[in-house]
């Protein structure tokens, strides 16, 4: 992998969930958001597609934009980029792609990295029989992998 970060034109799955979920109502409450929604909300933020809507005397609230309608027509495609994919990033998920890691796994080089590929939907938490917990890739993570190997 190059030192440069690969850019990404399409959603990442967190991105697309918010998305879907200001789509199919008029707005959202920020107090309502839990963790990975609101680092989702601050991407799409920067990119245009979601905005804040502050009334006197409401709560706050999360409205998808025009632009952000736009992208969800196009199959979640942006003509911008969307998430530059860094080295770290891809060997955490080539890590992850060799078989599902429990934390104590993970160098500790790689926790911080592996923690924002689960913000993004590109890795998952599972538990296991034992209570034990697994990060592995997900489905779209894969397809990164898969599309950069």
């Amino acid at each position: 992998m190059s030192a440069k970060p690969i850019l990404i034109y399409r959603l990442t799955p967190a991105q697309i969930d918010l998305i879907d979920r200001l789509a199919s109502s008029d707005d959202v409450h920020m107090d309502r958001l839990a963790y990975p929604d609101l680092v989702a909300y601050q991407e799409l933020e920067k990119l245009g597609f979601v905005e804040m809507r502050v009334e006197p005397r409401k709560k706050i609230k999360i409205a998808i934009t025009a632009q952000g309608r736009q992208v969800r027509a196009a199959r979640y495609i942006s003509s911008k980029p969307v998430v530059r994919l860094t080295g770290p990033q891809f060997l955490a998920m080539c890590l992850l792609a060799e078989r599902p890691r429990s934390y104590n796994d993970i160098p500790a080089s790689m926790k911080d990295t592996v923690r924002r590929l689960r913000l993004r939907g590109w890795a998952t938490v599972e538990e296991d029989a034992e209570g034990r917990f697994w990060t592995a890739l997900s489905a779209e993570g894969w397809e990164i992998v898969d599309l950069l190997n």
